[in-house]
Order: C-alpha cells, then sequence, then structure tokens
C-alpha cells in the first residue's frame, strides 16, 4: 500500500510538473509573439511623431534641435532629427547618455515628462535641454522626444522666429480659438459668409448652398451635430443642410474624378 501510494503520489507530481513547465512555456512564446509583434506597432508610434519633429523644429526656429530616438538600437537610435547643426548630429547618431540614464528611469516609473535641464557641447555653447518618453500601448518606453535650445545663438535670431518675418507676406486666416462647438461653427460660418457675401446677385437659395459648400470644404461636417447646428445658425431646415452637404459631396467626387482623370 505504502508503495502503491509513493507511486501515485510520484505520478501526481510529475503530472503537475509537466503542465507547470507547459504553462511557462506557452507564456514565454505567448510574451515572445507580442514582443515579436510589438516592435511593428512601435515603430508606427514613432513613424507618426515625425511630423511633429517637423512643424516643432519649424516653429521655433534654427537654433531649436528637434531629435526623435528609438530604443530598437541605442547605438543607431536617432531616426529623425531636425536643425541637427545645433549638436552636429544626424540620422543614426547613438543615444545619450543622459538620454539612457532617462530611460533607465522611466522603467521603474510612471513619469514620461523629466524637467529640462542645462547642458554644454563640446564647443562650449549652453543647450537648455529637455526629454519626454513615448510609450507605447502597454505602457513600456519605445523612444524619445527630445528638444535642444542653443541659448548662445543671438537673440535677434530668436526674434526674428518669433516676429515671422518670413510669413508676413502670407496671408493671415483669421484663426479663432472655440470653446464649444457652438462658437467653432459660428466661426466656421462667418468665414464661408466671408467668402460668399463677395458674389453679387443670388438668390438666398444658391447663396445657402454656396455657403453650405464652403462648410463642407473646410471639414466643418466632420464635428458630431454640425449639421443641426449648421441649420440652427442659418435659420434653415436639418433637411435642407443634408441636402446641400450631398450636393457639396457629389461636386467634390466629381471634381476629383476629373482630376484622376488629366493625370
Amino acid at each position: 500500500m505504502d508503495i502503491q501510494y509513493e507511486e501515485t503520489s510520484k505520478s501526481v507530481e510529475e503530472a503537475l510538473m509537466s503542465k507547470l513547465v507547459d504553462k511557462k512555456h506557452r507564456t514565454a512564446k505567448t510574451v515572445s509573439m507580442q514582443a515579436s509583434a510589438g516592435v511593428p506597432c512601435d515603430r508606427g508610434i514613432l513613424k507618426a511623431l515625425e511630423p511633429v519633429v517637423d512643424g516643432l523644429a519649424q516653429y521655433f526656429g534654427k537654433h531649436f534641435e528637434v531629435v526623435l530616438h528609438t530604443t530598437e538600437d541605442l547605438l543607431h537610435s536617432v531616426i529623425k532629427i531636425e536643425n541637427g547643426s545645433v549638436t552636429g548630429r544626424t540620422v543614426g547618431a547613438p543615444m545619450t547618455d543622459y538620454g539612457i540614464e532617462i530611460l533607465k528611469r522611466a522603467e521603474t516609473s510612471n513619469d514620461s515628462v523629466f524637467d529640462s535641464y542645462l547642458t554644454t557641447t563640446s564647443d562650449g555653447r549652453t543647450l537648455r535641454s529637455f526629454s519626454a518618453v513615448i510609450r507605447n500601448d502597454l505602457g513600456k518606453p519605445i523612444g524619445l522626444l527630445c528638444f535642444n535650445m542653443d541659448m548662445s545663438a543671438p537673440l535677434i535670431d530668436y526674434l526674428e522666429t518669433a516676429s515671422s518675418k518670413d510669413t508676413q507676406s502670407r496671408p493671415l486666416p483669421g484663426e479663432t480659438f472655440p470653446s464649444s462647438a457652438s462658437d467653432l461653427v459660428r466661426a466656421s460660418l462667418n468665414r464661408a459668409l466671408s467668402r460668399v457675401e463677395g458674389q453679387h446677385s443670388m438668390s438666398s437659395t444658391k447663396r445657402n448652398r454656396l455657403i453650405v459648400a464652403e462648410l463642407y470644404g473646410m471639414g466643418v461636417f466632420d464635428i458630431k451635430d454640425a449639421t443641426h447646428l449648421v441649420a440652427h445658425e442659418m435659420g434653415v431646415s436639418v433637411y435642407t443642410v443634408y441636402n446641400y452637404v450631398r450636393e457639396a459631396r457629389f461636386l467634390r467626387n466629381q471634381d476629383d474624378m476629373s482630376h484622376v482623370g488629366e493625370q
């Protein structure tokens, strides 16, 4: 009986160990598959930030360097850089020593934004720097978005950038900053009206059609409940606005098709 009991216990123990090993193997395989599948997704997140790099560099000027790093390869972490003359780097440059430290801190905390700091270049210029950790859907750090402002640059350069001297010849759009959907629709309606009002001798029906067409071209009807808000502001029925939107969409599609045919 004792021998049979021991054999039974041994069999149960072996079965449990086998299940445990199999579970660990499946878990490891799942984690591995998730990790391999996550790389393209992580790259997509970083790719989506490239226009942000371009925009910030253009907005702040030539003495403001914007760098996008990936954690995939720390020796070649720079995948996008604008105004790289600030530090003399190009795409393919490695992560900085402090950047690696930030990533290490980010692994054990939920912090993604770290205080700005001053650093010095090899030629003695002072930079004011700032880094933000980029995380994927799982919260894992996958990159850094870094900013380096050359504090040694002439003040006049920053003033010229701030005054936008190079853009003064372009017409200003007169952007508004609404606090609600109604404000947004009202501001867009006023803009559309200013474009239509210059066209004289037209019926109110044609005028309303043109206004809705302008609003459609501006993307106003992508806003939730915009049709109802526009109808209220224009003093017409929702059904009327729907009809005008359909007409505008049809004409836009026809125009797009004609351009395709010309190519």
